[in-house]
């Protein structure tokens, strides 16, 4: 926990105690006069460092939620603390009043204060990918959504409708909405008897799988392999994105999806439905 020389001084340390408990690893001296009883990550002691909590994705990634952005670090400042503004190099201050200013570790903002901050800080797909994940973690409760929904500003609340808690990546999220944006109708993690789970299947018959880590693409494995068999033989397409198209290439995943639902000869109304996403996909762009 963060504490400062004055609070260990009201609780009966000593200067000199202080300092032998920094020399022999009890405490960990974060800046002047703040220090920290147990280990603290180097993302949570630079936004202490600058005055700050750790805030935004940089707060979701160290719950365990799955979030795209991985720099700079983010930090919540005071609104009077403008003197503290953290090296805009390596880190992003965020100094909108907090939600739940007093929830949980005073390191941390909560995760409905982490989630606002990021929906300013992320493209819409990017968070509700966040939220899904936040969602499948079981880490945002009913309550939280809704408070998280009658926080966020107004144009951004129905984004909340399409969060879905079964999905198991933000990649997996991602192909969900960019299906959604182009009138596709979707099923997550769909299960077929004998071959196993896909991740999405879209208008019944073209199966995705969002495969990659965190950074980059995956090698497919013999089962996946033997998977797409089946599903093939059992007449559907099977699409397999990979981390790279879907994170910078999203316009090329939507063609792609197009062109599976149009080639598609059980597809009902393909060739409509199709028309449909392209004009869809220019007036929103999918950048």
């Amino acid at each position: 926990m963060h504490l400062t020389r004055r609070q260990l001084l009201q609780s009966g340390w000593t200067d000199g105690r202080i300092a032998r408990a920094v020399r022999d690893g009890r405490l960990t001296r974060i800046r002047a006069g703040h220090f920290a009883d147990r280990p603290i990550d180097e993302q949570t002691r630079r936004a202490v460092r600058v005055g700050g909590r750790l805030a935004c994705v940089s707060e979701l990634r160290h719950r365990g939620i799955w979030v795209l952005d991985s720099e700079p670090v983010h930090v919540h400042l005071a609104a009077n603390a403008a003197r503290l503004r953290p090296d805009p190099c390596d880190s992003r201050g965020h100094w909108r009043p907090l939600v739940e200013p007093a929830v949980g570790d005073p390191d941390h903002v909560s995760l409905v204060d982490a989630l606002l901050q990021a929906r300013d800080c992320l493209g819409r797909h990017e968070w509700l990918a966040s939220v899904d994940s936040a969602l499948h973690l079981r880490l945002l409760q009913p309550r939280d959504r809704e408070l998280l929904r009658a926080a966020l500003r107004c144009r951004y609340r129905s984004e909340l409708d399409v969060a879905d808690q079964r999905a198991e990546s933000g990649l997996e999220s991602i192909v969900r909405l960019v299906a959604l944006d182009l009138g596709f109708r979707v099923r997550s993690q769909v299960t077929f008897p004998g071959i196993g789970r896909v991740d999405l299947l879209v208008e019944d018959w073209v199966a995705v799988e969002t495969d990659g880590s965190a950074f980059h693409d995956l090698p497919l494995a013999a089962g996946d392999r033997r998977r797409d068999a089946l599903l093939a033989a059992a007449g559907r397409t099977v699409l397999r994105p990979g981390y790279a198209l879907i994170v910078h290439d999203r316009r090329a995943v939507a063609r792609q999806l197009i062109g599976a639902v149009e080639s598609h000869r059980r597809v009902r109304d393909s060739g409509r439905l199709a028309a449909r996403a392209r004009r869809r996909l220019e007036r929103t762009g999918l950048a």
